[in-house]
């Protein structure tokens, strides 16, 4: 039996989610990748593994901006092609490089401008099939993103170190001493990203092919949809040879002003013929309290998260020096973040949204003020990791529905690749403010002010108001 086209769809956006994992190991997997480099590169500098990326985001944070923009004009299946297209091509390079800057480059840089291009038009795809059901498709796709790293931190871990050796060697920047491994280990970091490589290039090359938007709404035109809702409200109104029935209405039309769906029109004539205009609000919606609030919220958490995945494999191997025992903490914690995702997506479809924000804040921000005291003992950090980083994640995933809740589908679809924004601020915040704070204060410091500003800001959420006035 053949599948349909939205199973198909959802197929296709779950593969191409799982194909783009690769970028969500880095700050697990980096310390491997360093120490093979580091081989042929003796003055190779630690900074490598957080100051480029910061450089290469930003062409990747603009990207993801205006990939929807991009995929509407271009069309989503052409779009998404190209993109995942894309992403093959740089992994299948990327293992081959003979310097870390190059191999971040393919690895990062060209594998993340596929991913950018793609990540919100899949959703949008998704949800386009999916109607009323945003919050469960989107905990789906970012719980496959979320099972699919672990997979891939699993693989690039135990081939690169199967014999679960110590990380022996250190080197100094600024007021941080980081371990990385020797020749032994090192030398079998190349085949596991070849190996991760394969995989994710097959699933995103597959996906790319799957997916396709709903027929109605491959390019979102408010025009169509409104033009269908007028067609059935003419339907639906009594005739003019029907005075009896005309009588009997108690809403009054305003000839030159309708909303339909929520979408404020005017009818203006034209020879005599009837012409719709829709106001656009995005703009108003961009610069609406509700919609910049939100950015600030995500912009601080991001941080932490960005700050924290970038450096914890070097971090905690400097707290606790057990490859695996550090290696499985994140797994668990992936684990359970995916689960968690599934579950982050049931709760916004049925609870309020506020609620949630500030759930999810709160448990982050002391989880981040937390962690450098509970890596001294091995129950403790398990405990304190996992449970931050099931509530950490659920931010994104609750957005998007979100969004659509308090500004309606069309603008919330495209108001939400537009909060990548808050990631493109905590990417050029995070990597620049750390280069410069080591300089006087430990990483431990750093986690204590991302935590308290995570709990500052559940003051603004709280004030929140989700009744959006267009």
């Amino acid at each position: 039996m053949l599948l349909s086209d939205s199973k198909k769809c959802l197929i296709g956006a779950i593969l191409i989610k799982i194909g783009s994992a690769l970028l969500l190991t880095w700050g697990k997997t980096n310390v491997y990748f360093y120490s093979f480099y580091k081989q042929t590169e003796p003055d190779l500098s630690i900074a490598y593994n957080t100051l480029p990326i910061a450089i290469m985001a930003l062409p990747i944070a603009v990207i993801t901006i205006f990939s929807v923009k991009i995929a509407k004009r271009i069309g989503f299946k052409l779009h998404i092609r190209i993109a995942t297209t894309i992403q093959c091509a740089s992994l299948l390079i990327a293992p081959y490089m003979t310097t870390y800057l190059t191999f971040i480059i393919f690895y990062i840089f060209f594998y993340g401008i596929g991913y950018s291009s793609v990540a919100f038009p899949v959703f949008s795809c998704a949800w386009s099939h999916y109607k009323k059901s945003e919050g469960r498709i989107s905990g789906l796709l970012l719980g496959a993103y979320g099972f699919a790293s672990v997979i891939f931190v699993i693989i690039i871990t135990y081939i690169s170190n199967p014999n679960n050796q110590q990380a022996d060697l250190t080197t100094e920047h600024k007021t941080q001493i980081y371990k990385y491994f020797s020749e032994s280990v090192a030398q079998n970091a190349q085949n596991a990203a070849k190996i991760v490589s394969y995989v994710a290039s097959f699933c995103c090359l597959i996906g790319g092919f799957l997916i396709q938007p709903y027929d109605q709404t491959i390019q979102y035109k408010q025009v169509g949809v409104s033009e269908q809702k007028i067609q059935q409200f003419e339907e639906e109104t009594p005739k003019q040879n029907d005075k009896v029935a005309q009588q009997d209405l108690s809403v009054e039309i305003d000839p030159t002003s309708i909303a339909i769906n929520d979408l404020p029109l005017e009818i203006a004539s034209d020879h005599g013929l009837p012409q719709i205009k829709i106001k656009q609000s995005l703009s108003a919606a961009i610069k609406s309290i509700q919609f910049i609030t939100i950015i600030i919220c995500l912009t601080v958490l991001t941080l932490f998260l960005l700050t924290l995945g970038l450096n914890y494999k070097s971090y905690f191997l400097s707290k606790i020096n057990e490859d695996f025992y550090v290696t499985f903490v994140d797994l668990v914690a992936l684990m359970a973040s995916s689960f968690a995702n599934i579950l982050w997506g049931f709760l916004i479809d049925k609870i309020n949204f506020k609620i949630l924000f500030a759930i999810i804040y709160f448990v982050s921000g002391i989880g981040a003020i937390a962690l450098p005291f509970s890596a001294t003992d091995k129950i403790s950090f398990l405990i304190v990791y996992v449970i931050t980083m099931m509530f950490d994640k659920g931010a994104l995933v609750v957005t998007g529905p979100a969004l659509i809740k308090i500004f309606g589908d069309d603008i919330g679809h495209q108001l939400f690749p537009i909060t990548y924004i808050s990631s493109l601020l905590s990417i050029v915040i995070g990597p620049v403010s750390q280069f410069i704070l080591l300089k006087y204060f430990s990483f431990d410091i750093i986690l204590y002010c991302q935590g308290s500003l995570i709990l500052l800001v559940i003051i603004f959420i709280i004030r929140l108001n989700m009744n959006y006035q267009k």
